[in-house]
């Protein structure tokens, strides 16, 4: 598990302890059979989500691989000037 996939844990985490601390065993399905419309509405909410999650996690990816491209042209970079004059090394 990466970095962002813990973070997202802990945020689910926590939305779930938060839930169970305010309701009652039951009370969805009581609900629901008074207002359709809510489960809708939840549906709705936890498939956003859902996407949300799995969109953060698809750029986070993308990041990690942008990253890597990045230091294998550095890589190359260095690989390269090894075959020119010296150059001088730059601190981060």
């Amino acid at each position: 598990m990466n970095a962002l996939q813990r973070l997202l844990q802990d945020d689910l985490d926590g939305l779930v302890d938060r839930l169970a601390s305010s309701t009652r065993e039951g009370m969805l399905g009581k609900w629901g059979e008074r207002r359709p419309d809510h489960l809708s509405r939840l549906d709705r909410a936890e498939t956003e989500l859902t996407e949300a999650r799995r969109n953060l996690l698809e750029a986070y990816a993308a990041w990690r691989e942008a990253l890597d491209r990045c230091e294998d042209v550095w890589a190359l970079t260095g690989l390269e000037a090894g075959s020119l004059p010296e150059v001088t090394a730059r601190a981060a």
